[in-house]
């Protein structure tokens, strides 16, 4: 596929996104979609690897139900052959706290047959979580050791 094929996909696939909603993304994703978003899925369970659209249709439920998304928007978007790479800017507030949380994404994306089939996200998870909380991390450098002891 050429650059020129699959922008309007790719650009569709983010207008989707950025008004909310899910079918109108869902239906620009592969059956089989290999789906990632990095980050500690114990604190926000939409992260995590997913495998098929169902899958990926339970990830947007759970965004759904923990945020309140007041921004999505692509400040980058680079389209080459069959793949893409966006660096996007991403708000919510969290349901749960009430907590106003602002982040960017780096999201890259592979197409076949006019469908995303890969997908891989990448987000600073320790800076959502400390804005989730609504507070800093309560990590000491005594207790990060890079090296073994002596």
């Amino acid at each position: 596929m050429t650059d020129t094929t699959i922008r309007p996909i790719v650009e569709a696939f983010y207008q989707a996104t950025a008004e909310r909603n899910a079918e109108a993304a869902l239906s620009l994703i592969d059956d089989d979609v290999d789906w990632l978003v990095q980050g500690p899925v114990d604190v926000f369970a939409f992260f995590g690897q997913r495998h098929g659209k169902a899958a990926v249709r339970e990830g947007y439920q759970e965004i759904a139900r923990r945020l309140d998304v007041t921004m999505f928007r692509v400040e980058t978007l680079l389209v080459e052959g069959d793949r893409a790479a966006a660096m996007i800017r991403y708000s919510a507030i969290v349901c749960a706290t009430g907590k106003v949380m602002s982040i960017r994404i780096a999201q890259f994306s592979r197409f076949a047959n006019g469908k995303l089939v890969e997908m891989r996200a990448f987000v600073d998870s320790y800076d959502m979580v400390e804005q989730a909380l609504g507070r800093p991390l309560d990590v000491r450098p005594a207790d990060v050791r890079l090296v073994p002891a002596d």
